[in-house]
């Protein structure tokens, strides 16, 4: 069929344009609709774009964040980064924050998700968001295994969740016991060994990034206390991830809560594929910098206003990314 300025041809070139992009028709359907080939309606499709009946513009916003992701793996010798837009005219509680980078979370770890596939699960409230954002088909012949030993509230929050709980495989033990004996009788428990070794064989790992203030994820989980964050703030920690504590360049703070913890290590998390951290807001800028120092992540997934943040106070320092490469090199064995 060849198309002309006709008015016959351009009001096919309509039909098919608000079929295809107003109605979300497949361009089967819309040929069936319109009694065309497929091939035909390709051409009237490309006809609306080239007469300018439909123009595709993309939100400035999203230009932005993609440029953003672009400086963020450039900078920090990421793997990956998604950077969720700021949204101007919405409230900026913590809870909003994190549910639209849990939404971006969510469709990031689709990519991986096909029977056989083990993902990796460290406790986080955001993490748990996408979690319960997924498809129960997605998850079809998926496992989640724990990383680490269990976080009551946010564990309850998984279980009450069919379709996620049927896939979960959990830790038996808390992240956090009362000494480092009991730790050590803990993790040589053939059930806690098992779902780690699990976790540790994972194509994706998913885990939050807390901060050391006062708000921090592990405070409002009950996890520590406020004493006790201030304390591992002393002793230079500026976040957690799987409840280990690291400072700003991204040492392993093993003095806060390393002896007494039940999960992989983060000398672990070093040696692992597509490890994917998760965080929002300004206040976390300073626990991902350390993170990313670190090595202790491949792939940042944030929003726009901690992007910024990151990008403002600098780039991973010479002498930890070495100290992170030749750790992953290694083969550092997990805690």
């Amino acid at each position: 069929m060849v198309l002309s300025s006709s008015p016959s041809d351009l009001d096919l070139v309509v039909r098919a344009a608000w079929l295809y992009h107003g109605d979300g028709l497949t361009q089967a359907q819309v040929a069936k609709r319109l009694f065309v080939s497929r091939q035909t309606v390709g051409r009237l499709l490309e006809a609306a774009r080239a007469q300018g009946v439909v123009r595709i513009e993309i939100d400035a916003r999203c230009l932005s964040a993609l440029d953003l992701a672009t400086r963020l793996r450039d900078t920090f010798g990421l793997a990956d980064a998604i950077v969720v837009p700021r949204d101007d005219e919405a409230p900026k509680p913590t809870g909003r924050v994190n549910e639209r980078v849990a939404a971006a979370l969510a469709a990031y770890v689709r990519r991986y998700l096909h029977p056989g596939a083990v993902v990796g699960v460290g406790w986080g409230d955001t993490v748990a968001r996408a979690l319960s954002m997924l498809a129960a088909e997605s998850l079809d012949g998926v496992t989640l295994a724990s990383a680490a030993g269990s976080i009551q509230a946010i564990s309850q929050s998984l279980a009450g969740d069919p379709k996620v709980a049927h896939h979960l495989r959990v830790v038996p033990a808390p992240l956090l016991v009362s000494s480092p004996e009991a730790a050590d009788l803990l993790r040589a428990e053939a059930s806690v060994r098992e779902v780690l070794d699990l976790a540790s064989s994972a194509s994706v790992t998913l885990t939050g990034i807390g901060s050391a203030g006062p708000d921090a994820s592990a405070v409002r989980s009950q996890l520590v206390t406020p004493a006790e964050v201030t304390s591992f703030a002393a002793m230079g920690a500026v976040g957690d991830m799987l409840g280990e504590w690291f400072d700003a360049n991204g040492r392993i703070v093993s003095a806060a809560t390393s002896s007494r913890r039940i999960g992989l290590g983060l000398d672990r998390l070093r040696e692992m594929p597509n490890v994917v951290g998760v965080a929002g807001g300004r206040h976390k800028a300073e626990a991902v910098l350390g993170a990313i120092r670190g090595g202790f992540l491949k792939v940042l997934v944030t929003d726009e206003n901690t992007a910024e943040e990151l990008l403002a106070k600098g780039s991973v320092t010479a002498g930890a990314a070495r100290a992170a490469t030749s750790a992953r090199q290694g083969g550092r064995a997990a805690r």
